[in-house]
């Protein structure tokens, strides 16, 4: 299952963004939308922001002659932008809310809720029963109660967002802060939006998804620690996937239809689509480099692009500071609680 070659780490990054481009997409960095917001919020309200927000690449080719210049912006491809630019700037009130927020019992230990569409029946709470559990149900219940825990903070941001944003509109004074304003732009980009709205998707939904993704490709990478090295303990397996974070952030800043694909070619992905199941032990999308860190394996990299599809921006999660690694940390920490890496090496 190893790989000792001497690859370097962004080996991987380099052929997803070249698989990328042979799709014929060109990745959009909102890194600076998000610096000219913060320099001037009244960009928010400007027609530009909605038309690509000024990105080079939409004006690449744009002189006279030039094939490119014939082309429209795609819609689409404009609103993904604003969406995620706005998402991003949001995410660091969702980073800082679920740091705050997390609930925890009176030892200090993370309090799950039960999932309430799980088929085994088990509450998290109960220590014993989880141990006794078989190991596909133990693994199954705390991926589904972490997405869960999730939601429902997810829950919390989107509330005290609306709720801040209709407490400067009853001030009729014309102030408004730059969360409140950003949340008001993305509701009606997304209410406008044929995208958005062919998918029926609003902010919760998006955010909600997005992070049911990240806590499935969080515990995937902790489930394939011990396949990679066997026979380890658990501060070593804990170690571990806290240093490959970095390897795996790659498939963060991709494309959703070549993220997508690569979950399903490299077997993260579950022919359910549901992020409830256990990593399995065929599984070919992580492997070792020759430092002993894990990595992603480029070979099940798909080229995949929807049609009429040009532009993309990779997750709005990724351009917010430590919103990944608090994702991880969550997932890490309830490895080391429920004794997961004993678990997955049972038999």
């Amino acid at each position: 299952m190893s790989d000792t070659q001497s690859n370097r780490s962004n080996d991987f990054a380099q052929t997803f963004n070249t698989a990328h481009g042979e799709a014929g997409l060109t990745r959009v960095s909102i890194a600076h939308i998000l610096q000219r917001i913060q320099a001037d919020p009244n960009f928010l309200f400007a027609e530009e922001f909605r038309q690509g927000a000024g990105q080079c690449p939409f004006h690449m080719g744009a002189a006279e002659g030039t094939a490119e210049a014939a082309l429209p912006i795609p819609q689409d491809d404009a609103d993904k932008v604003a969406v995620n630019s706005l998402l991003a700037l949001l995410f660091n009130r969702l980073r800082d809310h679920i740091a705050e927020k997390s609930p925890f019992d009176d030892e200090g230990r993370p309090l799950l809720p039960i999932p309430p569409r799980s088929p085994h029946g088990l509450d998290p709470a109960d220590r014993a029963a989880m141990a006794a559990a078989p190991v596909d149900a133990f693994c199954s219940v705390l991926r589904d109660a972490t997405c869960h825990l999730l939601d429902g903070l997810i829950t919390g941001w989107a509330i005290d967002l609306v709720h801040e944003e209709e407490h400067f509109r009853s001030q009729g004074e014309g102030a408004i802060s730059l969360d409140a304003a950003a949340t008001f732009v993305l509701r009606t980009v997304l209410e406008h939006s044929p995208l958005y709205q062919r998918a029926g998707y609003d902010m919760l939904s998006i955010t909600k998804t997005g992070s049911h993704t990240a806590i499935h490709i969080c515990w995937a990478l902790v489930e394939a620690a011990p396949i990679l090295v066997p026979g380890r303990d658990a501060a070593f397996y804990d170690d571990l996937v806290r240093r490959s974070l970095k390897q795996i952030v790659p498939l963060s800043m991709s494309s959703l239809g070549m993220l997508v694909h690569y979950m399903e070619e490299s077997g993260i992905e579950p022919a359910d689509g549901l992020a409830v199941h256990r990593l399995p032990k065929d599984q070919t999308a992580f492997i070792l480099d020759g430092n002993g860190l894990i990595r992603l394996n480029a070979a099940p990299i798909v080229t995949f692009a929807k049609p009429g599809e040009r532009y993309y921006t990779g997750c709005p999660a990724f351009y917010t500071t430590n919103l990944i690694k608090l994702y991880l940390d969550i997932v890490a920490g309830l490895a080391l609680e429920y004794s997961v890496y004993d678990r997955l090496q049972e038999g």
